[in-house]
């Protein structure tokens, strides 16, 4: 037992070094932070058993042990899930692996875990997305450095809301930009021809070696060591605006073994991140997470369940799939939290999508000429309208720029107007976006709307009576910028 944590990291010898960096090259990590529990990640550079000693930050307490073995399989990453934890306490850890007789070094991580569903407190989250596309790789003697200002925030969770690698790009030296020198990597884009989507080895490390690159940077690993992860993937993850079960790629429709390339990515995502595989469907992304009395997280998986983006915009055709839509719908409706918080993984009003014209748009938004996925959204909007359910924020990335939309509509036809917020961040190091157009089927009304810059988005709950949401938008820098200050009262 020790007095406190201090006490431990001195007598487990817990420290970070050259030695560490070399030998847990992409660090650690937690995530899946419930009240009671929480997931402990990391990856070593052959087969060992990943050790997890966990304690308390504060006050005295046994200093408890966790093992695991890991495996070739799963790029030598491995995971445990802490269990019995007290709510809304701060704890601390340490992994090292044990190989033929001997240990690494130990590297520390934090985290809190969540108050409990009736305990009103403070809440801060940040969420981005959009890491390391178009060749905006780990710049040389800059890295990812806009996690820095991330990492002084202690916020009590991060949303990777998507694309937070870019399987289909390369990051040679050279980046796009004048100037622009990456940390080169040997790995190519997973839609290069180079890549034999039949040869299933060949495909996972594609997207393992993507994962490896990213998690390396000093930024990043600092950064996930201290603020515990939530994440979800969008369609870079994979490949350019694809959907899991489709039969093929539609811009290389003669290409064969697509399924590979869906099942590689996927599995490299779970991997790479502390998420707990649900029990009786393993490959499910969407999930919730409670975060004491005023705020309930809920992420959503836009690419699992989607019919193609060409197909026209009937009530058959789905983004979602039947059985995640009726959960969201649920949830939201029966949700008592003050503020429900949805991570989407593509925005609800902004165009996207390459080809739109050729291939269908990629987000809910379409066109008089293009679809989207309108129809489902309306008809999600009308069930929450139905309910008069209040304090909805969507959270999105995706689009390379930052914006906050304000949306009212009738969309129940009822004679009562719904009122939600839409908050998009991003890019966190990828091409910058000149700003977006909204497109104007749901109500939209921009209250701002910027490109052009490297950005994240805070969002803080307050635990006062009033439970205000505050969010803004951040620069590389971490300063945050005019006019993107939004405070919002409670319904």
């Amino acid at each position: 037992m020790f007095r406190n944590f201090t006490t431990w990291m001195v007598a487990v010898g817990v420290f970070w070094s050259s030695a560490v960096v070399a030998e847990l090259a992409q660090g650690v990590s937690a995530g899946e932070v419930t009240e009671s529990s929480a997931v402990i990640w990391s990856r070593y550079h052959r087969a060992a058993t990943m050790i997890v000693a966990y304690t308390p930050a504060t006050g005295v307490a046994e200093l408890q042990e966790v093992r695991v073995r890991n495996s070739a399989d799963d790029d030598f990453t491995a995971q445990v899930t802490l269990t019995n934890l007290e709510p809304d306490t701060r704890y601390r850890y340490a992994v090292s692996f044990r190989s033929g007789g001997k240990r690494s070094k130990r590297v520390a991580g934090t985290f809190r875990t969540a108050p409990a569903a009736t305990v009103a407190r403070d809440v801060t989250l940040l969420f981005s997305g959009d890491l390391a596309g178009q060749r905006y790789c780990r710049r040389q003697g800059v890295g990812y450095r806009i996690f820095e200002p991330m990492a002084r925030l202690q916020a009590d969770f991060f949303v990777a809301n998507g694309d937070m690698i870019y399987a289909d790009n390369d990051c040679p030296e050279n980046g796009i930009e004048p100037g622009w020198k990456n940390i080169p990597a040997n790995f190519p884009g997973v839609g290069n021809p180079s890549v034999d989507w039949l040869d299933a080895e060949v495909v996972a490390e594609v997207f393992n070696a993507h994962w490896r690159y990213n998690r390396e940077d000093e930024h990043f690993r600092a950064f996930l060591a201290s603020t515990p992860v939530y994440v979800q993937w969008d369609d870079h993850e994979v490949i350019n605006d694809f959907g899991a079960p489709w039969a093929s790629y539609p811009p290389q429709p003669e290409r064969a073994g697509f399924a590979n390339v869906v099942a590689a990515g996927r599995k490299s995502l779970f991997d790479y991140h502390p998420i707990t595989r649900h029990p009786s469907e393993p490959d499910r992304i969407y999930r919730s997470f409670r975060w004491g009395q005023h705020v309930e997280l809920f992420i959503l998986d836009a690419r699992s369940y989607r019919s193609l983006n060409a197909d026209k915009d009937t009530h058959e055709k789905t983004m979602l799939g039947d059985q995640q839509l009726a959960w969201i719908k649920d949830a939201l409706v029966t949700s008592d939290a003050t503020w429900k918080i949805v991570s989407s993984d593509v925005p609800l009003s902004v165009p996207t999508g390459s080809q739109a014209g050729q291939y269908g748009h990629d987000a809910f938004a379409g066109s008089d000429t293009v679809p989207g996925f309108e129809k489902e959204l309306a008809g999600l909007l009308k069930s929450l309208d139905a309910a008069n359910v209040n304090n909805i924020v969507f959270i999105a990335t995706d689009v390379h720029s930052a914006a906050q939309v304000r949306y009212t509509g009738d969309y129940d036809g009822d004679g009562d107007a719904l009122s939600f917020h839409e908050l998009i961040a991003g890019p966190l190091s990828a091409i910058r976006g000149r700003g977006i157009g909204v497109d104007p089927t749901f109500g939209p009304t921009k209250l701002y709307g910027e490109g052009g810059f490297f950005n994240f988005a805070t969002v803080r709950v307050e635990s006062g009576a009033n439970a205000r949401l505050r969010a803004d938008v951040r620069d590389e820098m971490g300063m945050i910028r005019p006019g993107s200050e939004l405070v919002l009262e409670p319904m």
